[in-house]
Formats: C-alpha cells, structure tokens, sequence
C-alpha cells in the first residue's frame, strides 16, 4: 500500500487530528503562482500538521525567494511548473497564478496525479472551466476552489437560514463591490520598457498572445487577455453565495451596461460595469462595480447595506445583507390597523378612528464575522484523505466563474445573450458563442479546447 493509498483509507481519516504527523505520512504541497494569494495561501497550508511545503514556483523569482522567507522548513524554487508536476513527493498543488493560467495548470497537474487548490477565477473563458471539471473528474482528482467564504461559519448560519425559509421566497438579489485598492488604481499609458531582472516574460504570458512588456500588464486583471476585471474577481465570491443560498447555478439570460468611465489609462476592462442575470423561478440577480469609489475596508458603519461589497438577498418576509464581516436579517413589517379606544394619541387617525401596527413577518438576527480561508484550507485537507469532494468542489467553482465570465461577454457584444446551460452556449449570438473560448499561443495547447 503506498502512502496516497493509506491516507485515502477511511481509518486514517478518522484518525486525522492536529496533533504532529510523522514525516512519512506529510502531504507534500506544493504553491506555483507566489505573489499575494499565493502567499496567503501558503500560510494556512502550511499550518496544517499533515502538510509539508515542498516547492514553490514562480516566473518572477522575487516572488518565490519572499515566499520561501515565511517558511518554516525549506522548499525548492522553481520557475517553471512543469518540473514540479515531474516530483513524486508533490500530492497537490495550489494553483494561485494570474487568472490565464489556472486552467492549464490544474488540468495538466490532475494528469500528473495531483490534487488542486485552485483560485478563483478558475478559468478564462467558459470552456476551460469545462474542461477543468472533466479533468478532475476523469483523473479521480480532489480539486478545490478558492471560494472560501463557503468555510466561513456566519456563512453558512446565514444560508441555513435562507433555505429555512427565514427571508422568504426570493425574486431579486443583489451584489456590489465599490472598492478602491492599489490594484484598481489608475496605470497611465505606460511605454513598453525592459523586463526587470528575475521575471520570466514569455512564460508569464504563456497561452496568452505575444506582446512586449509592459509594466502595467502585471496588474492583470485589467486586461481582457488575462482575466475580466472586478467581475470575475470579487464577483465570483458574492454570485456564488448567492447560488449557494438559492440552489441556482445557471442563469438563463444576461446583459450587461458599462466601461471605462472613470480612469484614462491603458486598461480594457471596464470600471464601472452593471450586470443583471435572470434565473428560473423568476430570480433577478444584479451586480455592480466600481472600481473609483469606496466606504471602506468592511462597510459603512452601521449601514451593511452602504457598505464597499456586499451581497443582499430580499425576501417576502425579510431581507439579508452578508458580507465578511457577519449578515443582518432585517424583518418585512407588515401593517395592522384595528379600532382605537385608548392608547396613546400618536397611534390615532382621526379621519376614521384606527390605530396603525407593525409586527415583523420573520425575527430579526445579526451575527460577526467568522474565519474562512484556514477552514477551507482545511476542509482541502480533509477531503485528501477522505476523498469526499470539497465544499468548493471544481463544479461548484465553474458555475460561478462561468457566470460572472457571461457578463463581461453581454457587456463586450452590448447584447440581451440567452443561455443555455445544458450545452453551455448561448441560444441567439454566434459572436457571443466565439467569446467562450480561445485559441492558445503554440507552443501551448488545451486539448478539447
């Protein structure tokens, strides 16, 4: 029995404590994509007692040399995942790259027999996020996704309550992100330049077109060659609650209005973007974004509602504001009128004598914040051994990066698109239908894609 067969075995698995492990029994992890995700991620990994950091990887060496600082044993560096892949002692890979690159990555570590922590956005265009499920699913593989609020206690208290029936029936939810972060800052129109010592250019682009460097390129999210702005960033975590608490994943149209209104600078993805989905059982969800404008880290005080990011669920009997920071149920009140004949004169109308009353139709409730990201990790943890799928299994992270992907394809065709989420294509666009998927720069391939 190797050692990948002995901790899939159900008694090892309910042996798991946090307790040490002995160094036979590690978990070898490896973390390929170093820069501020993936740093995070290393720190709740390698907390974990079962896991041991074997390898780190990055086209940008700096990032790699900072990340092997904060370990508490020693790892090899890479720059090219490929050689990691080749390591027998490496059992998973966390996949925290730039936006572009997690599809071949994860895919092609599910063929080396790895299992995937990736981060989300899973995918570039719909069709890698396909492929992504299929690789996982065809090779046996656990493969997470970096949506970590489902870990979070106040979360998952606040979709129980959801699904109880606590709010309602839902029509409408809606999520925003007006967060202003030194990544959404304005770039300028930078001139193509040298690239900098340590940074590996052609491999950072890999399966993207070929272009010069340019400095303002790094901050990735901006440009349509790589990801798709705040939508497929922050969005990914509010719409999946949303799906979560629901039971929807697929939305059957999307249109999308926005653009570049704020910032002159070098960037394609808009600034100010709305998007509304339409869901069966007559569920409107609406997004907005702003990447100019903020009320702060954690919401405006007092008022969740006004807050930087957020997600608002509202109900027939209440409504719920959720963000990191805890949720709020607010009660639908409903208005009673009876006969007066004594009280106090403020409840009085005197055009025909009745008293006005309000009782809530749900109870009201409000609860803190709650950790997230260690839990998930954990949870990764856990499912290697017991190879149960995650509570952000690969599908789960497809359906909500696929979304959010369906939006910035309405806001670039400036079409009403209809979905169909069976054959994931859209019913009434050819133009749409060439957005969800890419050809890859040679000598980078995606079979399938």
């Amino acid at each position: 029995m190797n050692r990948r067969t002995f901790l899939a075995t159900p008694a090892v698995a309910a042996a798991a404590t946090t307790e040490a492990v002995a160094a036979n029994d590690k978990i070898g992890v490896a973390v390929i994509g170093c820069g501020g995700m993936g740093r995070s991620d290393l720190t709740d990994f390698q907390k974990q007692p079962e896991v041991e950091i074997r390898a780190l990887c990055d086209v940008y060496r700096p990032n790699a040399e900072t990340a092997a600082k904060m370990l508490t044993g020693k790892a090899d560096i890479y720059n090219d995942y490929r050689r990691i892949l080749e390591r027998k002692d490496v059992d998973a890979v966390v996949v925290a790259t730039p936006d572009h690159w997690h599809p071949l990555i994860a895919i092609q570590a599910c063929e080396a027999g790895k299992d995937v922590y990736v981060e989300k956005p899973i995918s570039h265009n719909v069709r890698e996020g396909r492929l992504m499920v299929e690789a996982a699913r065809r090779h046996k593989r656990v493969m997470q996704v970096g949506i970590q609020q489902r870990s979070g206690a106040h979360f998952q208290r606040a979709v129980a309550a959801v699904k109880e029936g606590r709010i309602g029936k839902v029509h409408f939810a809606q999520c925003w992100n007006h967060g202003f972060s030194a990544s959404n800052k304005g770039m300028g129109h930078p001139a193509d330049a040298v690239v900098p010592e340590g940074l590996d250019w052609d491999l950072w682009l890999g399966p993207a077109p070929k272009i010069p460097y340019n400095p303002a390129r790094r901050n990735f999210r901006a440009f349509w060659d790589y990801a798709g702005g705040e939508l497929t960033n922050w969005c990914v975590h509010l719409i999946d609650i949303v799906h979560w608490a629901l039971d929807v994943d697929t939305p059957l149209t999307v249109t999308s209005s926005g653009g570049k209104w704020f910032y002159d600078d070098c960037r394609d993805c808009a600034d100010t973007q709305e998007v509304i989905w339409e869901y069966p059982g007559n569920l409107l969800v609406r997004y907005s974004t702003l990447v100019h404008n903020s009320f702060g880290p954690n919401g405006h005080p007092g008022n969740k509602s006004f807050g930087s990011y957020g997600i608002m669920l509202q109900g027939t009997k209440g409504t719920l504001f959720i963000d990191r920071a805890g949720y709020e149920i607010i009660p639908q009140m409903e208005m009673h009128s009876e006969k007066v004949t004594q009280g106090s004169r403020e409840a009085y109308d005197d055009l025909n004598g009745l008293g006005q009353f309000f009782t809530g139709l749900t109870t009201a409730e409000r609860a803190t914040t709650s950790f997230q990201h260690q839990p998930h990790v954990r949870n990764f943890v856990d499912c290697l051994k017991t190879r149960e799928k995650p509570v952000g299994d690969i599908e789960i992270g497809h359906h909500s990066t696929a979304t959010c992907l369906l939006g910035n394809i309405a806001l670039r065709t400036g079409e009403k698109l209809q979905w169909d989420g069976a054959k994931e294509q859209f019913k009434n666009s050819a133009k749409a239908n060439e957005m969800l998927r890419r050809e890859y720069r040679k000598p980078w391939t995606l079979a399938g894609l």
